[in-house]
């Protein structure tokens, strides 16, 4: 009976939220093309280490160290680049073209943000919205680069 008690124990210690963050979900929104420097993904207040390949889901906050950067690609081909000590949220995300749904709402809270659109801005234009602190810009245009000082 310990034998298997130990035995299970370890199996669900092995499954840790890191790991649980590298395997697909059925909600992907996208994930982390390419990381350099130090990274964390907070998902649902726990913070995760980034690399690259990781997945990302809606609600997920993206933060880079100092030095770090990272890029992100979402499945409408969103690009997206984060410069060094910026943090990221991914508030909203929809991308069903056979359903017509469609939406995009990213909040820079600090840092340098890079954005070029995909899919949704060609299909959906008001459906992407990208926040700051001082600000809620609609995206109509191809590329956006924001800077939000501490």
């Amino acid at each position: 009976m310990k034998k298997h008690l130990c035995t299970w124990v370890l199996a669900l210690a092995a499954v840790t939220p890191a790991a649980m963050a590298q395997q697909p979900a059925t909600n992907t929104i996208g994930h982390l093309q390419n990381l350099s420097g130090s990274a964390t993904v907070d998902r649902a207040g726990t913070p995760l280490p980034a690399a690259a390949g990781m997945v990302l889901l809606q609600g997920d906050r993206i933060r880079t160290g100092r030095p770090g950067a990272a890029g992100i690609v979402l499945t409408d081909d969103t690009s997206i680049s984060l410069g060094s000590g910026s943090e990221l949220l991914l508030n909203d995300y929809a991308f069903a073209p056979q359903e017509g749904k469609f939406a995009l709402a990213l909040k820079l809270l600090k840092g340098t943000f890079s954005y070029v659109t995909g899919q949704i801005v060609k299909l959906a234009p008001e459906a992407a919205h990208v926040q700051t602190p001082t600000a809620t810009i609609a995206v109509r245009g191809t590329k956006l680069l924001i800077e939000v000082q501490e």
